[in-house]
């Protein structure tokens, strides 16, 4: 049972049960309307049977003949009882087949009137007083025609209830087969995405905000995120086979000449600390794109933590010491100490050491004299560092790619690297939502502003 159908039997189980309770509720108070009439009904010719029988000799004979009249009027296999005060019938004839108990003659005199039935049969008693004696006087009858109009209403609500239950399940189909349309044509282009054209979209109804165009628009995030994913996955799988080609072949070429060629002990040294080197390359190109696919992907997410950015520049500071042990960095600490509180931050220390390392690592390759700057302030509010080099100035047309992965710029190729560090540190600070801007001016030399 697909979807439509299931959608159609339970609009149709709500209607059917909204008939019933309206048709069963139309039944119920129209019997009892048509059974408190006949009650009515009888409660007058109680009146006109003690009148005929009691009154007569109060009333003129005139008044007397239009009671007779009345009276001669009987109803449907009527039959009338009169008891006297010794629970005796008369001034009519016994009905054996409708004894009256004690009791309920009891009670009838004690309430006044009292009304009941048996079966179909409809009765009413009424205590009646007069001058020659105490009188209970009991009308029953067979409402019939009221009978016949209950019936005639069944038959009539039974049968529209089962015409408008199947009806009601064909308009349901109808509707559910037009309601989910839209959706078997989202099903049928969503069936024909592929790894192919993963840039297709579904098409969005313009100014609709309805269930379908939440899902509409639900479903092509998803595929935006699946293209974005995808996408990382080829550019990983792209830059490790471009990136990894160059060094891996230069160690499998100075391995294979080393086994051809008679060295000495030095010259096998110097082999194997090329060797060292060019690996701890490969390591940190692998390491690199493994960090940028997976702030990608959302899988690298370390914990955040609160630590203060000063403690972070030493420490980072401290490992450039043993790469670059003749380098000097000049840095310098412009918070006031009215604001150092804002030096407090709450972001993820192990990323940010990344990024302040890869910059600080460009500084001291790229200027002059291997002595960069580093300033430690505040700007707009908001805790800062400026990183200053003396360096090649980038050209303006190269400022916008500067952070594409493998970008190298066009004045600095004779520099070591392999341009992963500013595309990674990029990455890193729009994780950490901190902001990077880079400034070259012939007069300045190169400026890199990071504000947290």
């Amino acid at each position: 049972m697909n979807l439509k159908q299931k959608l159609a039997l339970r609009s149709t189980l709500v209607c059917a049960l909204t008939l019933l309770f309206v048709f069963a509720g139309t039944y119920y108070f129209f019997n009892n309307y048509i059974s408190q009439q006949y009650f009515t009904r009888l409660d007058g010719r109680a009146l006109t049977t003690a009148f005929f029988f009691l009154e007569k000799d109060e009333m003129s004979t005139h008044t007397y003949r239009d009671y007779e009249q009345k009276y001669a009027q009987s109803l449907d296999e009527e039959v009338v009882q009169i008891y006297d005060a010794r629970d005796s019938v008369t001034f009519v004839e016994v009905h054996p087949n409708y004894p009256v108990s004690q009791v309920l003659l009891q009670k009838i005199r004690t309430t006044g009137k009292e009304n009941f039935r048996v079966g179909e049969r409809q009765f009413t008693g009424v205590y009646y007083q007069d001058n020659q004696g105490d009188f209970v006087i009991l009308v029953s009858g067979i409402n019939n025609r009221g009978i016949e109009q209950v019936q005639n209403l069944r038959n009539v609500l039974l049968l529209f209830f089962l015409v408008g239950i199947a009806l009601n399940y064909l308009l349901n189909i109808l509707v559910a087969q037009r309601t989910f349309k839209p959706f078997s044509a989202i099903l049928q282009k969503v069936n024909t995405i592929s790894t192919d054209n993963l840039n297709a979209r579904l098409p969005v109804v313009a100014d609709s905000h309805d269930e379908l165009s939440e899902l509409t628009g639900t479903l092509n995030m998803f595929l935006a995120r699946l293209e974005k994913e995808v996408n990382n996955q080829r550019m990983f799988l792209k830059n490790i086979s471009h990136e990894l080609k160059t060094p891996l072949t230069a160690l499998m070429g100075q391995a294979e000449l080393s086994l051809e060629s008679p060295y000495t002990e030095a010259q096998y040294r110097q082999v194997l600390q090329k060797i060292v080197r060019d690996t701890h390359q490969i390591r940190s190109i692998i390491e690199g794109l493994l960090l940028i696919s997976g702030l990608n992907t959302g899988t690298q997410r370390p914990p955040s933590t609160s630590f203060r950015l000063d403690e972070l520049v030493w420490d980072v500071l401290e490992k450039l010491k043993f790469k670059y042990p003749g380098s000097v960095i000049h840095t310098s600490l412009e918070v006031p100490s009215a604001q150092e509180a804002r030096l407090e931050i709450h972001s993820h220390r192990e990323l940010l050491a990344t990024a302040l390392l890869n910059i600080l690592d460009n500084a001291v390759k790229f200027s002059q004299n291997g002595n960069p700057s580093l300033t430690l302030c505040i700007r707009d509010q908001r805790p800062a560092l400026l990183v200053e080099n003396d360096g090649p100035v980038i050209p303006e047309a190269e400022l916008d790619q500067l952070y594409e992965l493998f970008f190298r710029g066009s004045n600095t190729r004779h520099i070591p690297g392999h341009g992963i560090g500013l595309a990674l540190t990029r990455q890193i600070l729009d994780f950490c939502q901190a902001h990077i801007s880079i400034q070259s001016t012939l007069r300045q030399g190169t400026q890199v502003l990071i504000q947290f």
